[in-house]
């Protein structure tokens, strides 16, 4: 039997015709010179091109020293907008959602990654999302080209291999995941009506009342990112950040959020004067009167006030939760505006003994008793 008759019988016995598990596709790399097969999902989209994607060898390439400096400072994620995702898996659960996948700017990945040899789902689901991306770049080009988009609608996206000292120099993390990202910071947007406030519909659910999560000076960026992964899986309309709040775009907050960074809209006061008035303001102006605004405390009393247990707060109406700093709690403004019953305060009751709970724990526990809540309504009533 000749050699292409036995290379084509090994292609008939690993395709299954009208199967739902695999689809066969060829990657071509720039680095390994050869061709392989890559089984992908039929449900996900299974078009692959020829890759040209540039090897970056200097770690004193100006692109190299672009991720530097957007990890170290804070002013340069300002200035230029953007900010780092890494790993294996967060940069794959970016690129599979489309809204996040638009914010992505460059990747570097690893050779060690796309080699084809691994059986890590993560790093084969990588692959696949990484000619995706390809793929979907080079068709805007091409409608650049035909003039049917302008130039400011394209934004292609620059993949490129990196060796391991280079990633190591773009990487936040003493050893690198193999594969980093450059993300566009997502636009701040104060609400401009009511409808923008209220949790947009999914195809099989309701609409829920509107939820807002207030950090008032949080500086730990494991805390913020966790409390992001909390408001993403409970339907938290966004996350409202007042002066001195830690910056959520820092790298370290993005990878403790992994990806809930591009899904929870974030609404940015820090440097504004008034910042706490502003935000009731604009909470008022989404149906949240400023009783409904919940100040997070540490017992049942809040500056001397009575504080709602965190079940007995009423959330099937639109509502918040202020939560105070590490270790420091609320400012006095915060304090102050309780104190004149301006707003509310909430508490988690805790076993006798214990002084506090640590701040991401507190706002989860707030966040899914509402869910909880209005899923025993929506339970109710569809009975």
């Amino acid at each position: 039997m000749s050699i292409i008759a036995i290379m084509m019988l090994m292609l008939l016995r690993n395709f299954r015709v009208g199967g739902t598990s695999t689809t066969i596709g060829f990657i071509t790399s720039p680095l390994l010179h050869h061709r392989r097969m890559l089984s992908i999902s039929t449900a996900s989209m299974s078009t692959t091109s020829p890759m040209s994607w540039e090897m970056i060898t200097n770690q004193s390439s100006k692109t190299v020293k672009l991720f530097k400096s957007i990890h170290k400072n804070k002013s340069k994620r300002n200035e230029s907008g953007l900010t780092i995702a890494e790993g294996v898996r967060l940069v794959t659960d970016i690129l599979s959602d489309e809204k996040s996948r638009k914010l992505v700017r460059r990747i570097i990945v690893s050779e060690s990654i796309i080699d084809g040899q691994s059986n890590n789902e993560y790093q084969q689901q990588l692959e696949h999302w990484l000619n995706v991306v390809e793929e979907e770049s080079r068709q805007r080009k091409a409608e650049f080209a035909s003039g049917i988009k302008n130039q400011d609608e394209i934004d292609p996206v620059t993949i490129n291999i990196g060796t391991d000292p280079v990633l190591t120099a773009c990487s936040g993390t003493v050893t690198t995941q193999g594969v980093v990202a450059l993300m566009e910071i997502p636009k701040s947007q104060i609400p401009k009506s009511l409808d923008a406030c209220t949790v947009s519909k999914t195809a099989n659910e309701s609409s829920k009342p509107p939820f807002y999560v207030i950090l008032d000076g949080l500086q730990d960026p494991g805390n913020v990112g966790t409390i992001l992964r909390s408001c993403a899986a409970s339907h938290v309309s966004a996350l409202i950040l007042l002066p001195d709040s830690c910056d959520v775009w820092n790298p370290k907050a993005i990878r403790a959020a992994m990806g809930a960074s591009f899904r929870v809209p974030v609404i940015d006061l820090n440097g504004r004067n008034g910042a706490l008035s502003e935000a009731l303001e604009m909470l008022n102006d989404c149906g949240i009167e400023s009783d409904r605004v919940f100040a997070a405390t540490m017992d049942e009393t809040g500056d001397g006030r009575s504080s709602i247990a965190h079940y007995d707060v009423d959330f099937d109406k639109g509502a918040a939760i202020i939560l105070g700093k590490e270790g420091e709690g609320l400012r006095e403004e915060v304090r102050n505006a309780m104190g004149r019953g301006l707003i509310s305060t909430v508490h988690i009751p805790m076993a006798e003994g214990t002084e506090s709970l640590n701040v991401a724990v507190c706002g989860s526990i707030v966040m899914f008793e509402r869910m909880r809540q209005l899923s025993v309504i929506q339970s109710v009533s569809a009975n």
